[in-house]
């Protein structure tokens, strides 16, 4: 009997309808009990490879498959899907798109049933499921109305209950805010903790998993282009370059031990991954006594509000307010703040927290139950919304949610049209922002036929035609690779370059210290801090309160003592440069 429980020899897939294979040439071999990472950028075929897994591809997709794939001893040809789903289970991206039944109890039986266990036998599972999980108190309640992060723990008891060979997890955090993302990571940590299972993890955020796998799978265009320890890929630089390229989401402070090493200053066997583990290899090569030499070093990284002098009168006012939707829930509870023209400005804070609901009275969706919004002049109770729509645009979080035309064209002309515009005029500007954004040569394609990256790009575009001064984008990176996210981001920068004003809500702590001008912390309806990036990241006790985590090497450089505040990895390397210790200090 094979020692293998997935073997893939040769495997190319293409989708129905396709010319290109979304997979190609995979070779790959998967020992019972090993623990697989694998990652890459957005439509490089993670996805796809793990549908063979359990036979989604080819049975349920269609296709055309080449070469052979064998799972627990079953070519994937010649097994019904049905026995696949019973050796590997597989938890989606989104949960939403996996909850089918009206309970929880009914969801993790679902499966069961189909299996032919006894009633009985399924009481037990879903009870002991639920409670290994720790969300045996969601029992009777609708999986759709839970938190993302319940939502997913749910489909992963449903997976679990069916006792599969192999666990496939496809990116389980990447819609979840750092709350709910956590609450899923320690139980994948359990998980492989005290199970001799297989276990198959998408995902982007390399340091929350990295010590549990056993090797990294990293994929390109359909296929596979590094394989083996997480160690590996810095004993060659120039791979290791090529995979940073990618877009590959490296840990903060894997990137800064890579620098070091590629300008041959450092030699540690010990390749850190977490704060802790950098901190323990950076104190040995830094010199941390030399006051005059820590000050010169960090002086260019210490507060440093460029804009407290520049300000003038702001273009949105929040005064005292309070909001209550209609069933009764309190989601502002007297929030003050102040947003000036031309600023970059990221609103931080958990799911629930009010970020949402606070920047939707930018533009008149919601009015205050109390208290005032001034924009810019406008009390937005006493004008109509098509006054404060020509001035401040609003994307939502999922693109999906707000994109309806069949043509990239006619979604572009949209708002221009209920605005008024004369036809020449939209399309002047449907010709312009679709040039500079990257969309011209799909003017004619349906949005929907659109990678996620180019239907986020669609919606900022759909705005931007109405020529607004403020655009607030809403979790602009929610399910990008990292390339993507900045790519996004890019953008956002390069149109606050042009005098937009930028308000982006997010979740990304890195993207948000590197673009921002100005960061603001919601919990609980109230405005916890703002301030400048360094500022903010700075203060790790209100960070804490609103359970969020400021960049790795932001942390690094606190936990060293250091009197400041790298936002990214360059400016950690020019710092710990300036204190490099000589060999024979």
């Amino acid at each position: 009997m094979s020692e293998y429980i997935i073997e893939l020899e040769n495997v190319s897939y293409k989708y129905p309808g396709s010319s290109e294979y979304a997979i190609k040439n995979i070779n790959l071999r998967i020992k019972k009990g090993e623990r697989v990472l694998i990652t890459g950028p957005s439509g490089a075929g993670k996805t796809t490879l793990c549908s063979i897994f359990n036979g989604l591809v080819p049975h349920h997709y269609g296709g055309e498959l080449e070469g052979r794939a064998i799972v627990s001893g079953r070519d994937i040809t010649e097994a019904t899907i049905g026995e696949l789903a019973f050796i590997a289970g597989l938890l989606f991206q989104d949960p939403s798109s996996q909850l089918i039944s009206p309970t929880v109890e009914d969801e993790v039986a679902f499966g069961l049933e189909n299996k032919g266990v006894s009633p009985e036998e399924i009481e037990k599972l879903v009870d002991y499921y639920l409670r290994y999980l720790g969300i045996e108190h969601l029992k009777g309640r609708t999986p759709q109305h839970l938190s993302g992060g319940q939502q997913q723990l749910v489909a992963l008891a449903a997976v679990l209950a069916m006792e599969p060979e192999i666990y496939v997890l496809d990116e389980p955090t990447s819609n979840l805010d750092p709350i709910n993302s956590e609450m899923v990571f320690k139980v994948i940590h359990r998980i492989a903790k005290e199970r001799a299972k297989t276990l198959i993890l998408v995902e982007h955020k390399l340091e929350k998993v990295i010590d549990i796998v056993d090797r990294l799978i990293v994929m390109n265009k359909g296929e596979i282009v590094y394989n083996g320890p997480f160690e590996g890929i810095l004993d060659d630089i120039n791979k290791y370059e090529e995979i940073i390229n990618l877009g590959v989401p490296i840990p903060q402070v894997t990137q800064l031990y890579a620098l070091f090493k590629k300008s041959n200053k450092i030699n540690s066997s010990k390749i850190p991954l977490k704060v802790p583990e950098a901190r323990d290899v950076f104190a040995r090569y830094i010199d941390l006594q030399n006051q005059e030499r820590i000050k010169d070093a960090c002086l260019k990284y210490t507060f440093q509000d460029k804009y407290t002098q520049n300000r003038k009168e702001p273009i949105i006012k929040v005064e005292d307010v309070h909001f209550v939707y209609p069933n009764g829930v309190k989601a502002l509870n007297g929030i003050s703040l102040e947003i000036y023209r031309g600023e970059f400005v990221s609103i931080l804070g958990q799911n629930g927290s009010g970020k949402t609901t606070l920047v939707k009275h930018f533009n008149g969706l919601l009015k205050p139950t109390s208290g005032r919004v001034i924009v810019d002049g406008m009390d937005t109770k006493e004008v109509k919304m098509i006054q404060l729509v020509k001035k401040v645009a609003y994307c939502f979080q999922n693109p999906d949610e707000q994109i309806f035309a069949s043509r990239v064209r006619d979604e572009l002309a949209y708002g221009p049209k209920n605005l008024g515009y004369p036809p020449e005029k939209i399309e002047e500007l449907v010709t312009k922002v679709s040039k500079e954004l990257g969309l011209y040569e799909l003017l004619d394609k349906n949005p929907f036929e659109l990678s996620m990256g180019q239907r986020q790009i669609l919606a900022v575009a759909s705005v931007l035609v109405m020529e607004p001064e403020i655009l607030i984008v809403d979790e602009p990176t929610t399910g990008q690779d990292p390339k993507g996210a900045r790519k996004i981001m890019d953008l956002m920068k390069s149109l606050n370059q042009q005098g937009k004003t930028i308000i982006v809500i997010t979740h990304d702590m890195n993207l948000a210290a590197e673009y921002s001008d100005r960061i603001i912390v919601i919990n609980n309806g109230k405005k916890l801090t703002e301030g400048t990036p360094r500022e903010v990241f700075s203060n790790l006790n209100l960070l804490k309160k609103a359970h969020l985590e400021p960049p790795q090497v932001t942390q690094l450089a606190l936990e060293l003592g250091l009197p400041c505040i790298p936002l990214n990895v360059q400016e950690c390397f020019e710092i710990f440069s300036q204190l490099w210790r000589e060999k024979d200090e």
